[in-house]
């Protein structure tokens, strides 16, 4: 079978090794994830293998299923012919996010997993020389690690190199919603590298420096760091800057303790307009039912691997559709909603419902190198089914994107879509027009109805609240 071999294009900055996706060019087979490794890092590979810590990882799911591939696989010697050694394939991740779309509780259960896979390496004679979230992906509510060549053998007296990075991508960013209520999305979005220690320090001013953590893991660095930057600048000849040796107790002690100072940080859940949605919605019993019973019809209709449901709020019609499909990408800007979800998806063992907070007038787009390193939202896999359920009014109301914008945009997905269309006589519509000098004249059944149908077909419509609301299942035109 002839495939397709293509570089991911967020895989470059580790020499060591490059992930590849192959696709097979007939329809029918599946995309694998290899990994091509150089010399050494296939070397270590072998070593790694071999050890129970690592094999015990695999079997609890904390890192993704990994085997070498036998020099005879014919995708194997397509990446060898790149010039790696060797190629490992992993099973693929189902839907690729960032951490500036992630929870307070999933960027912390992400650090706990991070800080858990380096004390057991640790304790084995082995390292993690990176600890970054990106490493770190999402299968259903469950994070896993998928950086092997991440993991080194620990030299005596090496301290923990991806120190500085944890505390930039991870500590920091809990900190600043835990201890001050800081939105962290944006600023992990703006830093996709990590906040740094002397940014950082710039919001713990006075007494907040006193707050759990701060000192030790945020000003101290940044007074170093604030250091030497005044030392080598300008003309200062360069100096060999050398670390102090660290006796392997002193590193896990180290790793302990900011396991224990991630356990505490903690939010309160605010009370928003969505948080309580599933309990406080407008719906009479009868319609909810019946809004249920479409949802659960039209997303039957056939099995379907990736299902949206953007303006998910609480999750109650990502859960109805998640038996239709391989994975629900649950998404909405609200963060409590969203953080709702996390915390009852992630006891379920088998949940297939990501949760995601995102903007969706302004969703992720492409960033890093050359744009593409991290891709946009809504280019990195094609759903087979959005849901769109009560959101297009505040996207025409609140965020002033015109149907028609927001129509061609889902058409764009190449999806079938099921979306409830609010009428201006909702009392939802009322609330936002009230006090809005724009009435939004376009803003009525007829015209989304021509809107729609000149980019899908209408499959079928149900009327709802006596009126107020229409449900649509839609097919791409």
């Amino acid at each position: 079978m002839e495939t397709g071999l293509e570089a991911n294009a967020g895989s470059f900055r580790d020499p060591v090794n490059q992930v590849y996706e192959v696709t097979p060019k007939s329809s029918g087979g599946k995309t694998r994830i290899l990994r091509g490794l150089n010399k050494d890092a296939l070397a270590i590979y072998q070593k790694l293998s071999g050890e129970a810590f690592f094999r015990k990882a695999l079997d609890a799911c904390h890192v993704v299923q990994t085997e070498l591939l036998a020099a005879d696989d014919e995708d194997a010697r397509a990446v060898m012919k790149e010039g790696w050694a060797g190629a490992l394939e992993h099973d693929p991740i189902p839907f690729v996010t960032y951490p500036y779309e992630w929870t307070f509780s999933m960027l912390k259960d992400a650090a706990l997993l991070q800080l858990h896979l380096i004390e057991k390496s640790l304790e084995n004679g082995w390292t993690l020389k990176d600890a970054t979230p990106y490493n770190i992906q999402w299968i259903g509510s469950r994070p896993v690690f998928i950086d092997v060549p991440s993991f080194q053998p620990w030299e005596e007296g090496e301290p923990w190199v991806g120190y500085r990075q944890f505390c930039s991508m991870f500590l920091t960013p809990l900190m600043l919603r835990a201890h001050l209520g800081i939105d962290h999305l944006p600023i992990l979005r703006s830093y996709i590298d990590g906040v740094p220690p002397m940014e950082a320090a710039k919001y713990f001013t006075g007494t907040k420096r006193l707050k759990n953590g701060v000192l030790s893991h945020i000003i101290f660095p940044a007074k170093v760091e604030n250091s030497i930057v005044k030392r080598e600048r300008d003309n200062a000849p360069a100096r060999q800057r050398t670390s102090h040796k660290q006796s392997k107790a002193m590193v896990l002690g180290l790793v302990q303790s900011l396991t224990r100072l991630v356990h505490k940080l903690s939010i309160k859940i605010k009370h928003t307009d969505w948080s309580k949605y599933d309990k406080t919605h407008s719906y009479p019993e009868v319609d909810l039912d019946a809004k249920k019973a479409f949802v659960l019809k039209h997303a039957a209709t056939n099995q379907r691997q990736y299902i949206w449901d953007i303006g998910c709020n609480t999750g109650t019609f990502s859960r109805i559709s998640s038996k239709c499909c391989s994975q629900v990408i649950s998404v909405d800007g609200d963060h409590d909603v969203v953080e709702q979800i996390y915390l009852a998806e992630k006891m379920n063992a088998g949940s297939n419902i990501l949760p995601l907070v995102m903007n969706l007038a302004n969703v992720s787009p492409g960033q890093g190198w050359a744009g593409s390193e991290r891709r946009a939202f809504d280019q990195r896999r094609k759903p087979d089914l959005v849901l769109c359920l009560a959101l297009i009014h505040h996207v025409r109301l609140s965020a002033n994107i015109p149907n028609a914008l927001f129509l061609k945009w889902l058409r764009s997905l190449e999806a079938g879509v099921i979306l409830e269309f609010v009428n201006r006589e909702d009392e939802m519509v009322v609330k936002l027009l009230t006090n809005k000098k724009e009435q939004y004249e376009d803003y009525n059944l007829g015209q989304f109805t021509a809107e729609a149908e000149r980019f899908f077909t209408i499959k079928a419509q149900e009327s709802l609240k006596g009126g107020k609301r229409e449900i649509f299942y839609l097919t791409p035109r």
